[in-house]
């Protein structure tokens, strides 16, 4: 939806400041987290920086190839901050699975016809990394999950709406949210509740991998792209979804 869109930040700004109303209410009934306000204001201010990148990306690059170089890259990163002592440091069979989604996911990325946006791309990628790194160590502080990732959706579109504002106008935000506001509110549900998801995996699971796994949503995301915005899958794609599959296989055995 983002990609597709005419604006992409204040597209972006709308999913996530619908999202964001919709769970305030949450915020109210199960409370802020306070123990772990360092890491949601740190991991707020990274996730606007990120939506600013993932905007500029879009703008440069096409979907299968911005999407799969952000969302591959970003595991690795983690990983490697795992050796710093950022978070768990996943086993021998981890690492192989890691290396097998990641590279899958890559390939995708790198078997586009167009490689334009890569620095934007890969800065995306950066900021996934630090912004899951801190919420993955914020998770661990607090004993209620949702309370945690209620308090950062709404305290990201607390940061995010005034800089759009600021950037876009008022009136080009309103138009945008009243215009479509059930597609935003559904993007934004199905982002941070995805999002929400990888936060209560990541107290099972060592980060790297549970961020490895969720990146296998780039299948979908250039099937999207193939569908929707008349981007080419070839051969290499092909393969690059099998190796994706073979590593989720790898990490299903060794977990």
């Amino acid at each position: 939806m983002v990609k597709a869109s005419g604006d992409r930040l204040v597209t972006a700004a709308a999913q996530v400041m619908l999202a964001g109303a919709v769970f305030l209410p949450v915020v109210l009934w199960r409370g802020f987290p306070s123990e772990a306000v360092w890491n949601l204001l740190g991991s707020g201010i990274v996730q606007t920086a990120y939506l600013a990148a993932l905007a500029t990306a879009y703008n440069r690059a096409d979907l299968s190839f911005a999407y799969p170089i952000a969302r591959g890259s970003a595991p690795i990163i983690i990983a490697l901050g795992s050796l710093l002592g950022l978070s768990l440091v996943p086993g021998p069979g981890g690492w192989l699975a890691l290396g097998l989604i990641c590279g899958g996911v890559v390939g995708l990325g790198l078997a586009s016809p167009s490689r334009h946006g890569l620095g934007a791309s890969l800065l995306t990628g950066f900021l996934i990394a630090t912004y899951i790194t801190i919420d993955g160590a914020g998770v661990r502080e607090v004993d209620d999950v949702l309370a945690y990732a209620a308090s950062l959706y709404v305290l990201i579109a607390a940061l995010v709406v005034p800089v759009v504002l600021m950037t876009r106008g008022f009136e080009v935000v309103r138009r945008a949210v009243v215009k479509d506001w059930p597609r935003h509110l559904a993007g934004g549900a199905a982002t941070l509740g995805s999002y929400g998801l990888l936060l209560y995996a990541s107290r099972l699971a060592p980060l790297s991998l549970v961020a490895a796994a969720r990146e296998t949503a780039v299948v979908f995301a250039a099937l999207g792209g193939w569908w929707f915005l008349d981007e080419k899958i070839g051969q290499v794609r092909a393969g690059a979804v099998v190796v994706i599959a073979a590593g989720m296989i790898v990490l299903a055995i060794t977990r």
